[in-house]
């Protein structure tokens, strides 16, 4: 056998040991993956399973409380209650926090308690509610259980996993009761139509999956505040002037943001709204009944920083959209329909 020369064996020395280093990477990977599914069976049942829950908006505790009289004696009888006196001066919260599905929210009649109703693993899943009293808050949590390293370990070669069918919830809040509303939603997708509802103030936070946020019917007061932070994904609000609101705020960033200022927006209003978005598109699609007063600060606009957005109604009475618009690495379109 012919004697290997020095180049020769430096290609073999190289070639086993790229192969050794292939070979512990995948016995590596192997291993990682059964310890993945290891953690993810650890959790409990991986199966979909229907839910469905009655989430009060108010505590049963006083109606608890009540005991039973001593004999002899009648309890006394209940007053009956003002329904708006105990939201005039606190109105109670709703903090919805919902990660990784598909989720739907939508208005519910009046008088009613939130339901939820889906389905889920609940060994990867779990769905968490909390009522805090001296708040006057209701907290409903979406979570996953399983940690993220597991959930994509475990579905690097097949098997179950975390190659279920995605959590789908459908959250239904009534109508008819003053709230401040808190929503949280992320790496998922979400429908949300807010329509009808009685709100005070609306934060709104959605962030990694494409997320439709709608006032698809006016509401019965105008919210006093809109707050909506989007990032990393594809964001849309519809029928804003639904709403009603006296000031908005939003802030987008790494992706796409459209919101449509249409809507039955009261005559003779005005409100403060203001629109930052970086390293994205923003979209603004402004009706022409409304009369805008605007301040757009892009790319495009000019030495003043004012953009025209195109003619105003001659109608006195019309509403007035006072319009503030950032926009920084991303690309601002007006569209006046």
């Amino acid at each position: 056998m012919a004697k290997l020369s020095g180049w020769q064996k430096a290609g073999v020395i190289a070639g086993v040991g790229c192969f050794s280093i292939v070979a512990i990477l995948l016995v590596g990977v192997a291993v990682a993956v059964v310890w993945a599914r290891s953690t993810i069976t650890q959790l409990g049942d991986t199966t979909p399973v229907k839910v469905e829950r009655t989430i009060p908006l108010e505590s049963a505790a006083p109606a608890a409380q009540a005991s039973t009289p001593p004999a002899g004696q009648q309890r006394p009888s209940a007053a009956a209650p003002d329904p708006g006196a105990s939201f005039t001066d606190s109105p109670l919260t709703l903090d919805i926090q919902l990660q990784e599905g598909d989720f739907t929210i939508e208005p519910g009649p009046p008088g009613s308690q939130v339901q939820v109703q889906g389905t889920f693993a609940p060994g990867l899943y779990e769905l968490i509610e909390n009522y805090d009293a001296a708040a006057r808050r209701s907290t409903i949590q979406f979570k996953s259980k399983a940690p993220m390293w597991a959930r994509v370990l475990s579905g690097l070669v097949g098997g179950d996993g975390d190659s279920g069918d995605r959590p789908e919830l459908t959250i239904v809040i009534p109508s008819g009761t003053l709230m401040d509303l808190d929503l949280a939603v992320s790496m998922g997708e979400s429908r949300i139509d807010l329509g009808g509802l009685e709100l005070g103030e609306v934060d709104l936070n959605v962030s990694m999956g494409q997320h439709r946020i709608d006032f698809g019917t006016p509401l019965a007061t105008g919210v006093r505040r809109l707050r909506v932070e989007a990032s990393m994904g594809e964001v849309s609000i519809q029928n804003l002037g639904n709403a009603r609101p006296q000031s908005v705020e939003t802030s987008a960033r790494m992706g796409s943001f459209t919101a449509d200022l249409g809507g039955a927006w009261q005559a003779g209003s005005d409100a403060a709204l203001s629109f930052t978005s970086s390293m994205g598109e923003l979209t603004l699609r402004v009706p022409s009944a409304v009369r805008v007063d605007a301040d757009i600060r892009d790319a495009e606009a000019g030495p003043e920083g004012r953009r025209s957005v195109g003619g105003n109604p001659e109608d006195p009475n019309a509403p007035v959209l006072k319009l503030r618009v950032e926009n920084s690495m991303g690309e601002t379109r007006i569209v006046r329909y």
